[in-house]
């Protein structure tokens, strides 16, 4: 009768550290060593409970894991990848909400070679541009445009970082890249490079993009300043099935990223100098945490 009772102990034990461990946050950042990995390091280094970071391939990829039926709750995300997944589920805001409209404008850039011609975003018609591929969140920015502006180009599907090669050998005659200024293989490029920033301005962008610049020299080879927009990043958060437990967890995760915001801008990734929690331009209902974290 003990060894049995102290077998029904053990797996109590078991069970409940198992339940436990599922509970743990867990946040979905991006590419290992890019800026998401780095901003939720420098959280998971702040917070009051364990918090482990999981890297992914980016917002499409984030998305994706975030919906499937896992124990991952907390992700990095684009906000034109959350409005693109809102036509497809009209009903998705009531499974995500916001827990931080953190930061962290991702500036659109569209690079042409220098000479091209290419000089306006409406210069893209009837040419063959990188657009990214399915998985990133590049892809959706630069259809999302395509859409919303109706200018006819060849989507080319290649990532970001193999588009300038394709470029220099003429097989596509432009590319996006989203990412936060500056972007590190665009900074290793010398000043004589053939490229050029191509402006991006149109109004029917203002609803879902933030108007921004890009100054000349940011870049070595960057001899003007260009007129673009960036993409809000957002950290949210999976409501749907979400237990007390959990619950409990993402009120103190919401507590310590608030709390600790100037110290991550002191010591942590120069990114978080940007923080503009506040901003009221995200229509996406917010994460209210409903009960007071002990």
């Amino acid at each position: 009768m003990k060894k049995l009772y102290g077998s029904l102990v053990v797996l109590l034990i078991f069970l409940l550290s198992a339940t436990n461990s599922q509970a743990q946050i867990k946040l979905l950042s991006g590419l290992q060593g890019g800026t998401y990995f780095h901003l939720a390091s420098d959280i998971s280094h702040y917070a009051s409970q364990p918090v482990e970071v999981l890297t992914s391939n980016g917002s499409v990829d984030n998305f994706k894991q975030l919906m499937a039926d896992n124990d991952i709750n907390v992700a990095f995300m684009q906000y034109d990848v959350l409005l693109a997944n809102k036509v497809l589920n009209n009903k998705l805001q009531n499974d995500i909400r916001v827990l931080f409209p953190l930061f962290l404008d991702e500036e659109i850039h569209l690079i042409a070679k220098k000479g091209s011609g290419i000089k306006r975003i409406k210069d893209l018609k009837g040419k063959k541009v990188a657009i990214g591929t399915p998985g990133q969140g590049t892809h959706v920015t630069a259809l999302t445009i395509k859409e919303k502006l109706g200018i006819d180009w060849d989507n080319v599907e290649i990532g970001s970082n193999d588009a300038y090669e394709a470029l220099m050998k003429g097989e596509i005659d432009a590319y996006f890249y989203v990412g936060g200024v500056p972007i590190n293989s665009l900074m290793d490029m010398p000043d004589t490079a053939q490229i050029q920033l191509v402006n991006i301005k149109d109004r029917r962008l203002n609803d879902i993009y933030r108007k921004k610049k890009i100054k000349k020299g940011t870049y070595l080879w960057q001899k003007k300043t260009v007129k673009t927009f960036a993409v809000p990043t957002l950290i949210v958060v999976k409501i749907k099935g979400m237990s007390l437990d959990l619950e409990k967890k993402v009120n103190t995760l919401y507590y310590d990223i608030k709390n600790n915001i100037s110290k991550m801008q002191e010591t942590g990734h120069p990114k978080w100098k940007e923080v503009y929690y506040r901003n009221q331009d995200i229509d996406w209902p917010y994460y209210y945490v409903r009960a007071k974290v002990e």
